[in-house]
């Protein structure tokens, strides 16, 4: 009896995709990862083990008790989602390196959505600033900030996700091996694109899934003057841009895919 439900259980989940939404932070991943879930699955579906995120209180006591990187604690959650023949939809803040992409995208369709790496970064800059919880919370000013290895590191998310360099350093001193990387993996999502042209976003998710994906928006920035004081500071903006360099590269590359028919 057990076994019959349990074929039964798999026939069912048969009817759905496998999702992986890669949330970029500060790339509209809030309100893309409930819009995705809508389109797709039944509302039931959100309470059961076929459907999970990458936990951050879990990664961060990895992180703690262990002694690993957070990211990697992350990456071995969504190695064991991927791994799971039940498991149909994960989502969250979670590097996607050519390794793991590779092995599994004939099986998952990996999706994520990337912003103007300038805009990115001062988004990240203010809500980190001012936001209330505590977490990667910072009291520093942009200068400081642009010269701090958090910034740098910031400056390089893009690089990070998705190019399988993961060290500051070592990708300022890969750039071009760091940029080919990234494109050749982000080439094997099955939907990627830019805030900028949400609307190809959109067409390419719903011919991919046979539906239509209604998109809400969340998690907006808790200070809208800071932005602003930051993108009237020709300095700043020029180290921003000089610091988002391989990025800007990267994402150039994913706007000429989104273009290309």
């Amino acid at each position: 009896m057990q076994e019959m439900l349990k074929q039964q259980s798999q026939k069912y989940l048969t009817r759905y995709p496998r999702i992986f939404f890669c949330h970029v932070p500060k790339c509209a991943g809030v309100s893309l990862s409930k819009a995705i879930y809508r389109a797709v699955y039944p509302a039931f579906l959100k309470a059961t083990r076929f459907t999970g995120h990458i936990d951050l209180t879990s990664s961060r006591l990895s992180q703690e008790l262990l002694g690993i990187e957070m990211m990697s604690a992350r990456e071995s959650q969504l190695i064991t989602h991927l791994n799971d023949r039940y498991m149909r939809y994960t989502n969250g803040h979670c590097i996607a390196r050519p390794e793991v992409t590779r092995k599994y995208y004939t099986d998952w369709h990996f999706l994520t959505i990337l912003r103007d790496p300038t805009d990115r970064f001062i988004s990240e800059f203010v809500y980190n600033k001012f936001k209330p919880s505590q977490w990667q919370k910072h009291d520093d000013d942009i200068h400081t900030y642009l010269d701090s290895p958090k910034g740098v590191n910031s400056a390089l998310t893009y690089a990070r996700y998705f190019s399988g360099f993961t060290n500051s350093q070592d990708i300022l001193a890969n750039k071009e091996q760091v940029i080919e990387s990234a494109v050749a993996n982000l080439r094997q999502f099955s939907v990627i694109g830019t805030l900028d042209n949400m609307a190809q976003w959109q067409a390419s998710f719903n011919r991919t899934f046979n539906t239509k994906i209604a998109i809400a928006s969340n998690n907006k920035s808790p200070n809208q003057q800071a932005s602003s004081q930051v993108t009237q500071d020709a300095a700043a903006m020029k180290k921003i841009e000089q610091l988002c360099a391989i990025d800007q590269a990267i994402y150039q590359q994913v706007v000429t895919m989104q273009t290309t028919p």
